[in-house]
């Protein structure tokens, strides 16, 4: 079976499918992507085929973006970026190369991430049956922000105009999180079947540094991870705050900064704190006590399925909705951003780390959800329902998510 995956050019979006494309190579399908050609290299260094669709936006595409968020509210930008982005100017320039790849390559599933909307399309038209996987938080809103768009995306190929919903998830939705994350105000599509989170964030070459194992913690002194993640490290207002708050603090703080930053520029540290540009969460995590983070999904998955409370800072993107939700399950402390000079959030992260740190509710229901997580069946069952949807090409309606 060939399986083709569709997914945005950046680090976050692609490493949520990696391991259940992984996971199918392992069960001997032939797996390829297809994204903006220069993101290609990054996803054949790991070792798989991928297609060039569209083109890469411009820097001066991004920049007027920017200007026009300028002032709008974190779910303002995501309705926006969705709208005329993700489902907009994005998909309609991938459209058309993806038509031709699937009619050249033939795959027997075409497989995307949950804000990539031309690979379904494309799908819908081929013949092909298409499944989605949840990368991100359900909003409320995203259907009315994707639903013109995708209708116009329908009308380029000749499509009959349809409810988005049931186009965008009319064969399988896999949802690698378990059910108490899903916003519960939101419907769940009646195709969803949520399997068991596996995290990929390993995609260069960087390894774990020895002095991690070497952290001194005979005295009891827990290791905070602290990282905005693989997009927003340009917010360098939170990662002073992160430092000036807890660089005094009896803990071992690990800060990341993000490939394309220098560590230095954040001067010299006391010696319980180690300033990085990126250290995979698969092998750091399992030597700390706590993640202070932005709230995205993949960050938040990794911590939360190895029993990890956390405090959240969200800045954009589905993270103010994962924040939420995981304030209202007792596993995190939600520190807001805006709104507080430099001081005054750097006290807030240093008395939500000591709340989180020495609370033990905290830790209790991040380890409820860790088990919840790992009750969930395991990445062969999603390989699975793919290989019966290739065969059988009909929806597979599910209770579960």
């Amino acid at each position: 079976m060939k399986v083709l995956f569709t997914t945005h050019p950046t680090a976050s979006h692609w490493h949520p499918l990696v391991p259940l494309a992984q996971a199918l190579e392992a069960a001997g399908h032939e797996v390829a992507f297809a994204t903006s050609p220069g993101f290609c290299p990054t996803i054949e260094a790991k070792g798989f085929r991928c297609f060039p669709a569209g083109a890469d936006d411009l820097p001066e595409e991004r920049q007027q973006r920017r200007e026009q968020m300028v002032g709008l509210s974190p779910q303002e930008e995501t309705f926006f970026t969705l709208r005329h982005a993700f489902a907009g100017a994005r998909a309609e320039r991938s459209l058309m190369s993806l038509l031709d790849i699937l009619y050249d390559w033939q795959p027997g599933v075409v497989v995307r991430e949950n804000t990539e909307f031309s690979g379904c399309v494309a799908a819908e038209h081929a013949g092909v049956p298409h499944a989605v996987v949840q990368i991100t938080a359900a909003w409320p809103f995203f259907l009315d922000a994707i639903g013109p768009p995708v209708e116009r995306l329908c009308e380029l190929v000749g499509l009959p105009a349809e409810n988005p919903g049931e186009l965008l998830h009319r064969y399988l939705l896999l949802s690698p999180r378990p059910q108490s994350l899903w916003n519960p105000s939101v419907p769940v599509p009646p195709t969803a079947h949520a399997f068991r989170y596996s995290g990929f964030s390993q995609s260069g070459k960087e390894e774990l540094p020895r002095w991690v194992a070497e952290l001194d913690r005979q005295g009891k002194r827990p290791t905070v991870y602290a990282t905005l993640g693989t997009f927003d490290n340009e917010r360098t207002d939170i990662l002073r705050a992160i430092l000036e708050g807890l660089q005094d603090e009896p803990l071992n703080l690990i800060l990341t900064v993000g490939r394309n930053r220098d560590p230095l520029e954040f001067g010299e540290q006391p010696a319980n704190v180690h300033v990085e540009r990126y250290i995979p969460n698969n092998l750091l995590l399992p030597y700390c006590d706590m993640v202070l983070c932005h709230g995205g999904s993949g960050t938040m998955m990794d911590a939360l399925s190895l029993g990890l409370p956390m405090v959240l800072i969200p800045i954009a993107a589905d993270q103010p909705e994962n924040a939420r939700r995981c304030a209202e399950l007792g596993v995190a402390r939600v520190v807001e951003a805006d709104g507080h000079t430099g001081s005054q959030l750097a006290h807030a992260i240093r008395d939500s780390t000591r709340e989180v740190l020495g609370t033990a509710h905290y830790r209790e229901a991040a380890q409820r959800l860790r088990r919840e997580i790992e009750e969930l069946p395991d990445l062969e069952y999603a390989v699975t329902l793919l290989e019966r949807l290739a065969v059988e090409r009909k929806p597979f309606v599910s209770s579960r998510v």
